[in-house]
């Protein structure tokens, strides 16, 4: 567990960056820091592994005050991914991944198999991947060896600095869902920055919204989008609540309230997964990128048919009368 406890920091002039900030962040718990530039945000988050020092309050990480540890021990313990990767250029991604289990001193044996793991959690070849250097790498794919290397020491907590930020929206958009998926498999307690509030509903069991230092709100992102707590949550939440609260529910969620329809013979068809979101299915259908969206289940099975008739019927069962939307 992170405790916020009345954290404040000044810098020279008694500006104040965060302004008595309190709140807790549960084991396992993916929590996003969300608002505007100039927030306040990224600098919480470098606060908890003490890249930035706490002028007063405390932040406490598993039981002990950040304030009052080894900082060299602590930052260890923390898995830290930034938008630029932060990867060593004149290193190989072997040495990359495996740069904090070499320094603490783990054996060679345990080493290797860490990192076959983490090559193979986020989907890159192991071996193909050994002895190259980061510059031979797309964005995309030194963002996923800097995720792996967070991960190397199997740390207990992550900070992610809007990692995905500097990425185009399509290699985003699917390295968020490939890091969702090695989430609800690692179970990381996650503070993630961001000024996205779509990719906020999208990743967050939590979202913490910021503004000037402050927190206007801190709930579940359906919480968020249904009640906001005052206009500026409301502004920068947006008109279009509605749409982004699909990005709560997958179409599994909605073949769970409605029958899916039978296929329509056409050679014009789009096959999604059945965990893909609502949002994104829409956003096809809208797009017409076919004549009909298949869904297929976790282990290919075809399930049906998705149409705007079937999302119309789940918008009135399920969505309108819940808290996502009032």
């Amino acid at each position: 567990m992170i405790k916020f406890q009345n954290v404040i920091k000044t810098y020279e002039g008694n500006v104040r960056a965060i302004d008595n900030v309190s709140f807790n962040v549960e084991d396992g718990e993916f929590v996003i820091l969300l608002g505007p530039s100039g927030c306040g945000k990224t600098t919480l988050l470098r606060m908890v592994n003490q890249l930035e020092t706490i002028t007063d309050g405390d932040i406490i990480l598993n039981d002990k005050s950040v304030r009052h540890s080894n900082i060299i021990e602590m930052r260890r313990n923390i898995g830290y991914v930034i938008q630029s990767n932060g990867l060593f250029p004149n290193m190989t991604i072997e040495d990359n991944v495996l740069a904090v289990p070499n320094l603490i001193g783990w054996d060679r044996a345990k080493q290797q198999k860490r990192y076959s793991y983490l090559m193979d959690l986020i989907g890159l070849n192991p071996d193909e991947y050994r002895k190259r250097y980061p510059h031979e790498l797309s964005g995309g794919q030194q963002q996923r060896i800097g995720v792996a290397r967070a991960l190397a020491a199997d740390p207990p907590v992550m900070l992610m600095d809007e990692p995905f930020g500097a990425l185009d929206p399509i290699i985003r958009t699917r390295l968020q869902e490939e890091f969702l998926q090695i989430q609800r498999e690692v179970k990381k307690t996650i503070l993630f920055v961001s000024h996205d509030i779509d990719e906020a509903v999208k990743m967050g069991d939590r979202i913490a919204l910021f503004r000037d230092g402050k927190i206007m709100q801190y709930d579940r992102p359906a919480e968020i989008l249904s009640h906001p707590n005052n206009d500026f949550v409301s502004e920068f939440i947006g008109n279009d609540r509605m749409l982004k609260s699909m990005s709560l529910y997958t179409v599994k969620d909605l073949s769970n309230v409605c029958s899916l329809q039978p296929n329509i013979t056409s050679e014009d068809i789009k096959i999604i997964k059945e965990n893909t979101s609502l949002r994104t299915a829409i956003s096809l259908l809208l797009n017409q990128e076919a004549d009909q969206l298949v869904i297929e289940d976790e282990n290919g099975n075809n399930m049906g048919s998705l149409t705007f008739d079937l999302i119309n019927e789940f918008l009135r069962k399920e969505v309108r009368g819940s808290k996502a939307y009032e």
